[in-house]
C-alpha cells in the first residue's frame, strides 16, 4: 500500500514558505503521494470552519508540482475531492492537462460530484443536476484529453472540431478515482473510471457497508470486461499523540449553525435538509499512534492501494498552525510510517479492459 498525506490548501498559513517547509517533510518521509481538498465560494461560517484560507485547488497543485520539481521528488498529485460540476469541462480538461505536463505525469484525478447546496447556487448551478453534469463532464474531458482535435455534443457542452491543444502527459489520460456512495456512483466506475475513493471506516457498521460495497464494485467490474481490479483510495483523519492519557479527546474548529451543537469525533451529515446551511468545521480526535497504524494496516487488509494521511494544523499547545503540522508528520514519520508495509511498485490501473501503469512515479 503507497501512503499519501491531505495538504491543508484550506489554511491561511498555507503560503511560500509553509508549502515549501510541508513539501520538504513529506519529501523526508518518502511520502508517495500529496492530497487537495476543493470548494471554490463558501459561506462565512464555513470559512472559518475551513481554516480561514480556502485556495484554488488547481492552482495550488500548480504550485505544488514546481516545488516538489525543484526539490527532486515526484508524489502523485491527488484530490479527495475535485468537485467536477464547478467548471465547465473545456477549461477543466485544459488545466488538468496543464497540472499533468508541468509535473511529469503525476495527477490522478480524484473527483466527484459534489454536495453543497449554496455553492452550487453562488455558482449558478442546479445541485440536483450534478450527477448527470458529472458524468458529461468528464466524458468531455475523456474526449479532449485523448484526440488532437475532438468534437462533443451533449446537454452541458457542444462544439465540434476543436482543440485544448495542451495533452496531458499520460496517456491514454489522467487516471480517474470517483469518491461517491451509492449504486449509481459504482456503476460509473466499474463501466468507465479506474478506482474508486472509499474506505472502511472505523465503526463494524461502516466497515460491513464497505465490504459490500466493495463485493458489488468488484462484481460490476468483472461484469464489464475490466481487467485486475478496482484502484482504491482511502484516509484517515486523526490529531496523534504518543501519550494514552490524550486519548478520546478531541479540538473542534469552527463556527456552529444556530441549534447545532460541534462535537469532536462525531462527524457531521454529509447531506443537509435542502435549504439549510451545512457547517464546515475542523473537527479531530487524538488518538494514539497505535490506533492509526491499526487503521492504516486494516485498510491494506480490505485491499486499499493509496492511504492519505490527514493530520491538523491549527494552533496547539504552544504550536502555530505550522509548527503543529511539522510536527505531526515527524510523529507519524517516527511511530507510524516504520509499522505500514509500504509497497514503492509501480502501480497498473484499467483503461477500457486492458491494464496500463498512467502514473510517471513509482
Amino acid at each position: 500500500m503507497k501512503v499519501g498525506m491531505m495538504v491543508p490548501n484550506y489554511a491561511r498559513w498555507f503560503r511560500g514558505d509553509g508549502i515549501w517547509a510541508t513539501c520538504e517533510k513529506g519529501k523526508e518521509l518518502d511520502l508517495d503521494a500529496l492530497c487537495f481538498v476543493d470548494h471554490v465560494i463558501i459561506t462565512p461560517r464555513q470559512y472559518v470552519g475551513m481554516g480561514n484560507g480556502y485556495m484554488d485547488i488547481w492552482t495550488a497543485m500548480s504550485y505544488v508540482a514546481a516545488i516538489t520539481n525543484i526539490q527532486g521528488w515526484k508524489p502523485i498529485l491527488t484530490q479527495t475531492v475535485c468537485v467536477i460540476p464547478y467548471r465547465p469541462p473545456a477549461q477543466q480538461a485544459k488545466i488538468a492537462a496543464t497540472v499533468d505536463s508541468l509535473s511529469g505525469g503525476r495527477l490522478m484525478l480524484g473527483v466527484g460530484s459534489g454536495y453543497q447546496e449554496f455553492e452550487f447556487s453562488a455558482l449558478g448551478l442546479d445541485v440536483k443536476k450534478r450527477g448527470d453534469m458529472t458524468d458529461e463532464y468528464l466524458a468531455c474531458m475523456k474526449e479532449l484529453w485523448t484526440h488532437p482535435v475532438a468534437s462533443y455534443h451533449g446537454k452541458y457542452a457542444n462544439f465540434d472540431e476543436m482543440t485544448i491543444s495542451v495533452r496531458p502527459t499520460q496517456q491514454p489520460h489522467p487516471p480517474i478515482l470517483y469518491g461517491s456512495h451509492g449504486a449509481r456512483p459504482r456503476r460509473r466506475i466499474a463501466e468507465r473510471y479506474q478506482g474508486t475513493i472509499q474506505g472502511p471506516g472505523r465503526e463494524l457498521e461502516s466497515q460491513r457497508a464497505f465490504d459490500s460495497d466493495m463485493a458489488d464494485l468488484n462484481k460490476l467490474w468483472k461484469e464489464n470486461g475490466r481487467a485486475g481490479k478496482p484502484f482504491q483510495m482511502a484516509f484517515i483523519r486523526g490529531h496523534l499523540t504518543t501519550d494514552r492519557g490524550q486519548m478520546g479527546k478531541g479540538v473542534v474548529k469552527g463556527i456552529a449553525p444556530e441549534g447545532q451543537t460541534l462535537t469532536p469525533g462525531v462527524p457531521l451529515p454529509e447531506r443537509m435538509p435542502e435549504g439549510q446551511e451545512r457547517p464546515y468545521v475542523s473537527t479531530y480526535t487524538v488518538m494514539h499512534v497505535d490506533e492509526m497504524v491499526a487503521d492504516l494496516r486494516r485498510l491494506e487488509s480490505v485491499g486499499t492501494d493509496l492511504a492519505i494521511v490527514w493530520l491538523p494544523s491549527y494552533r496547539y499547545g504552544g504550536l502555530d498552525n505550522m509548527g503543529l503540522q511539522l510536527q505531526q508528520m515527524e510523529v507519524f514519520a517516527e511511530h507510524v510510517l516504520p509499522k505500514v508495509n509500504r509497497d514503492k511498485k509501480p502501480m497498473q490501473m484499467d483503461y477500457d479492459g486492458k491494464l496500463y501503469t498512467p502514473l510517471a512515479v513509482p
